[in-house]
């Protein structure tokens, strides 16, 4: 079963600017996409597997929001495009449910108006 099938929420497409702290580095990333429990991230030096990271980004009305993700899986493609992380969020604030619920069911709306 590939990762997209075992995922209980709709993910939608959402590039914006993501920093990361993980054991005292600071490293700033772009998410490809984001659901109401992850993000992906691209990035070259991930954490490793069940490791947990501290996120800050801006999101909808949130500015730097700040939440704690789990490590699910890591992409280690050949090229730098595809390389990152999956990452499950710990414990997120109910503002940014409601703000990330908002942006998937927008894009969802806007894909079904536009098939």
């Amino acid at each position: 079963m590939s990762s997209s099938e075992r995922r209980d929420r709709q993910r939608v497409p959402a590039k914006f600017e993501v920093n990361f702290i993980h054991k005292g580095d600071y490293l700033i990333s772009f998410s490809e996409n984001i659901s109401v429990d992850g993000i992906f991230l691209y990035t070259e030096n991930p954490p490793k597997l069940g490791e947990t990271t501290k996120l800050q980004f801006s999101v909808g009305d949130l500015k730097n929001e700040i939440v704690l993700a789990k490590v699910m899986w890591v992409n280690h493609a050949e090229t730098s495009d595809d390389k990152g992380v999956g990452l499950l969020f710990v414990n997120p604030s109910e503002d940014l449910r409601e703000t990330i619920l908002k942006i998937v069911n927008r894009v969802a709306l806007f894909d079904e108006e536009n098939l």
